[in-house]
């Protein structure tokens, strides 16, 4: 019941939070001296680097921002593969392209670590109330040895299939969730145009067949000009291109996710990059001549 965590992130933090909730002793690093100490504060044991993570636990989690980091931490100096010891499983949370992830898994394989790409459907805030699902690609066993861990900080955990299929499984969803995001910032700006209360109009868009997730998740972020990151937007802006890039090699067309990365470009433009991902309605309330806010 020993795991280590390399990425302290918000999303880190909040599996840290809840594993050790769970019973679960970790210890983690991250490149960021304030995020180890958020961590130690929530009860974690800060080592030096991702090598001492992977020492004498059973799984190690990477929650980092992009796959070329991630192979970094398991297979570059001072690695996790450095520390590695029989049987130690690592666990992807990180978005990445399936191709990215097979790659790493069979780099790792060769060295005699086992891998799963574990992407998280979810944001730190919601993470942090276990509500993110794991969406697993790789062997079943290996899956089911994780299951502990999964249960640990999250309320669901599929098993998708090899390798890469967690990985396609979140930009699938992915696409799924700038489509919505764009969507409600635009319904709501048609509707405050037009003079409609603001909270009133969310509640009918959540009561009525337009419903999705998102509207719980950044209306109300929306209509108060409340942009506290739980996320944020050049992030997502990032995340598009991974989108975008995926879809090209599968011949898949991607015409929501292409408008909102132009969207969320511009919002990014606008000084919004740090900001939540909800801060792409500014840039929709300008261009339909509305004040900006924040």
């Amino acid at each position: 019941m020993r795991v280590g965590i390399v990425g302290v992130g918000p999303m880190g933090q909040a599996f840290a939070e809840n594993l050790i909730k769970a019973g679960f002793s970790v210890q983690g690093y991250d490149v960021d001296p304030k995020r180890v100490e958020e961590f130690k504060e929530r009860g974690g044991e800060a080592v030096d680097s991702p090598a001492a993570v992977a020492r004498e636990v059973r799984w190690v989690i990477t929650s980092l921002p992009k796959s070329n980091v991630v192979r970094d931490v398991t297979l570059g100096p001072g690695s996790i593969a450095e520390g590695a010891e029989p049987g130690l499983i690592v666990v992807d949370t990180s978005t990445s392209l399936p191709q990215e992830s097979r790659s790493l898994g069979a780099d790792l394989a060769a060295r005699g670590i086992r891998f799963l790409d574990a992407s998280v459907s979810g944001t730190g805030a919601t993470a942090l109330e276990k509500d993110v699902v794991v969406l697993a690609g790789g062997e079943k066993a290996d899956f089911e040895s994780c299951r502990p861990l999964f249960e640990g900080f999250s309320r669901k955990a599929y098993h998708l299939g090899p390798l890469g299929s967690g990985a396609q499984a979140k930009l699938a969803i992915n696409v799924a969730v700038v489509g919505n995001r764009l969507a409600l910032a635009e319904a709501l700006i048609f509707g405050i145009k037009a003079g409609m209360e603001p909270e009133a109009l969310l509640a009918v868009l959540k009561d009525g067949s337009s419903y999705s997730r998102a509207m719980d998740l950044k209306g109300k972020k929306m209509i108060q000009g409340d942009f506290t990151p739980e996320s944020r937007l050049g992030a997502s802006v990032d995340g598009c291109a991974l989108l975008l890039e995926q879809g090209r090699q599968l011949g898949a067309p991607l015409f929501l996710t292409s408008v909102y990365a132009q969207i969320a470009q511009a919002g990014v433009q606008m000084g919004f990059g740090d900001a939540d991902p909800a801060s792409l309605i500014e840039v929709l309330r300008m261009m339909a001549g509305l004040a900006r806010r924040g």
